[in-house]
């Protein structure tokens, strides 16, 4: 591996190159780089649309959108790319799964699944903490927890026919526990206060939001 000097020297000796600068300093940033014609860029900048990337990069003519997560590295997960590209899909493919999307449109719309992780684990913290509350050791519950989700994770791939809510009624018994704490979050709007949440999330990142 060789570190370069600074952005200008890798752009220099590459042709294909990942922009990962924060979004906050790109406009300041990529203008002050001079790029060629033939590269191919990356760009992780999540915030910023292709077109926009475009526009602080010419004259390079190629911009693909990548969004990768931090579990890809342990090979988990999945990098959604915009638009279709075998190279750089061949490239994150190493790592994890690759989901190739047709259109800025349809790329925004999965980007806002990814501002959900931190409320996930404050679901199982709320779970965990009950538990403690009721007597059960901290580690055994944590583990009790963590193993339960990961195979519930696993649940859509062992039934790839059926979609969340059919997989939602099937855990649902008719009159049992889970029915009554589905029905009871359903009835506190929790599943639409996520749904507004995640249409806050979208106009924020197509730029709705003043």
């Amino acid at each position: 591996m060789r570190i370069a000097p600074d952005n200008q020297a890798v752009l220099d000796a590459c042709d294909t190159v990942m922009l990962a600068v924060r979004p906050q300093i790109a406009h300041d940033v990529l203008p002050r780089l001079r790029f060629r014609r033939e590269h191919h860029l990356i760009s992780l900048i999540a915030t910023l649309p292709r077109e926009e990337i475009s526009g602080l990069t010419a004259p390079a003519h190629k911009v693909t959108k990548a969004l990768p997560m931090p579990m890809i590295a342990h090979k988990l997960g999945a990098t959604i790319i915009c638009p279709p590209d075998a190279a750089v899909a061949a490239l994150f493919g190493g790592l994890a799964k690759v989901i190739e999307v047709e259109n800025s449109a349809e790329f925004n719309a999965l980007s806002v699944v990814t501002a959900t992780y931190a409320s996930y684990f404050r679901y199982l913290d709320t779970i965990h903490g009950w538990l403690k509350q009721h007597g059960v050791d901290e580690g055994k519950g944590r583990d009790y927890i963590a193993s339960l989700f990961s195979a519930l994770g696993s649940a859509p791939d062992m039934s790839p026919d059926a979609d969340f809510m059919h997989l939602a009624q099937d855990y649902a018994t008719r009159g049992g526990i889970n029915e009554q704490v589905l029905r009871e979050l359903t009835a506190q709007n929790v599943f639409e206060a996520l749904s507004e949440s995640l249409d806050g999330i979208h106009r924020r990142i197509v730029g709705d939001t003043p």
